[in-house]
């Protein structure tokens, strides 16, 4: 287990707090300062030490848990793509988006995540594959938050 997950509680949580509203004493900080629920990142530590093995460097965040007034701020700007506040995976903790390759269907690293990420308790849901209903390559979701 990384050194970082030793900082929080990496058990699942039932939240008692609304979407985009978690306390961050309730959420794990990623070494890139993006922040999971503590289940998720401990799934995500996992993910990322089989993606380095492969590609020699961990996965590229852009993106982890939003807060409510970030999801706001993304809808306004960004109403087609971005979720409603309040609504979002991202505000549980339990999303991240993904650069590095990842964000680009058909590339090597895209390719390997579709392939091994559902190991790790990650996946790409239908809506954001290639010919889902909002293609978005570099949304991933931890399984376990959303069901």
């Amino acid at each position: 287990m990384p050194s970082w997950l030793s900082t929080c509680r990496t058990t699942a949580q039932e939240s008692t707090t609304p979407n985009g509203q978690i306390p961050d004493a309730s959420l794990c900080e990623l070494p890139d300062g993006f922040h999971l629920r503590g289940d998720a990142a401990a799934a995500w530590a996992r993910l990322s030490a089989a993606y380095k093995s492969r590609f020699e460097d961990q996965p590229c965040l852009t993106d982890g848990y939003r807060d409510l007034a970030s999801q706001q701020r993304l809808y306004a700007v960004k109403p087609g793509l971005a979720a409603q506040p309040g609504t979002s995976n991202h505000g549980w903790g339990v999303a991240v988006d993904l650069c590095g390759g990842v964000e680009t269907f058909g590339t090597d690293q895209y390719v390997w995540m579709l392939e091994n990420a559902e190991r790790f308790g990650w996946e790409s849901p239908a809506w954001a594959r290639s010919g889902g209903s909002r293609p978005e390559p570099w949304h991933w979701e931890y399984i376990e938050g959303t069901r």
